[in-house]
């Protein structure tokens, strides 16, 4: 597969004892179909028209023109957007700073925050205008940029917080692990969703980044408790069972999406890894349906 550039732009702010990171790509527009991916940053999404299903491998959410979905960090999801769909979506996260100020805000909104499962949320024009204005920046002079969306991030996350404040079942969470990575991690996220079919190194990410491969270790253990190796094999095991299950494809051209030279390389792989051969995998999927 042909490798591209990828670039991104953040924003950080703080509130109080509360860092807010604020980061948008080129792909924010892009609508279709993603294979299985995860994230360490909440993904935001706003639907201006058509249609968008996200799946995991138990369940699927259904969202429609005008509603707001919230994707939470480290949950493993594919996507599929309509023909006429028209979407604008950024990516965010908190860290706790010292702060001399007497408020204290990152556990009560990290907690406001934190699910295991997409939100959807209605009558969300307010935050679907500020969405707008951060993403309406791209073309002012920076240091109007910069502010503009320094100023946006805050209103969007404390909107937010206001319309999730008021779900009654919304999970309190063990707030997580505090580095200064996190616009690391969400490289490592995107380049990882593009890329993880690919043949890529940790040299490649460290070309990419400008950080040592060692910190790239370190950053992808502290963001999702796995190794490098690791985390793309679940990444290539989760997608060839999604096509196992959804698709008519053969063993073979499975493998060979999923980034194996070989198809013995990706029955093995695969057998070790579900303790089954694809074959079998797909042939349980169909007798449960019977």
């Amino acid at each position: 597969m042909q490798m591209k550039d990828f670039y991104y732009h953040s924003i950080e702010t703080i509130c109080a004892d509360m860092k807010i990171i604020l980061i948008t790509d080129e792909k924010s527009a892009e609508i279709g179909e993603t294979d299985i991916h995860m994230h360490s940053f909440w993904e935001l999404f706003y639907l201006q028209n058509g249609t968008l299903t996200i799946q995991n491998e138990t369940e699927s959410y259904e969202f429609s023109k005008n509603q707001m979905i919230m994707i939470p960090p480290n949950f493993y999801h594919s996507s599929h957007f309509s023909d006429d769909a028209v979407k604008k979506s950024i990516f965010f996260t908190f860290e706790r700073v010292k702060s001399n100020d007497g408020d204290k805000l990152f556990d009560s909104v990290y907690s406001v925050f934190s699910s295991e499962k997409p939100y959807q949320l209605y009558d969300c024009e307010y935050p679907a205008m500020l969405i707008s204005r951060i993403l309406g920046t791209e073309h002012c002079e920076i240091f109007a940029k910069q502010w503009r969306m320094k100023s946006g991030a805050a209103d969007l996350i404390f909107a937010l917080y206001d319309r999730l404040n008021n779900v009654s079942d919304i999970p309190i969470a063990t707030p997580p692990k505090q580095n200064t990575y996190w616009v690391y991690k969400y490289a490592i996220d995107r380049l990882l969703d593009i890329y993880y079919a690919n043949d890529i190194s940790l040299e490649f990410l460290s070309e990419k980044l400008f950080v040592s491969p060692q910190n790239i270790t370190k950053i992808i253990s502290t963001a999702y408790g796995k190794s490098f190796n690791e985390l793309k094999l679940e990444l290539k095991m989760r997608n060839a069972r999604k096509m196992l299950s959804e698709t008519h494809l053969s063993v073979s051209e499975i493998g060979e999406k999923t980034g194996y030279t070989t198809t013995r390389g990706f029955v093995s792989a695969f057998s070790k890894f579900e303790g089954c051969t694809p074959s079998e995998y797909r042939k349980k999927l169909v007798d449960r349906k019977r």
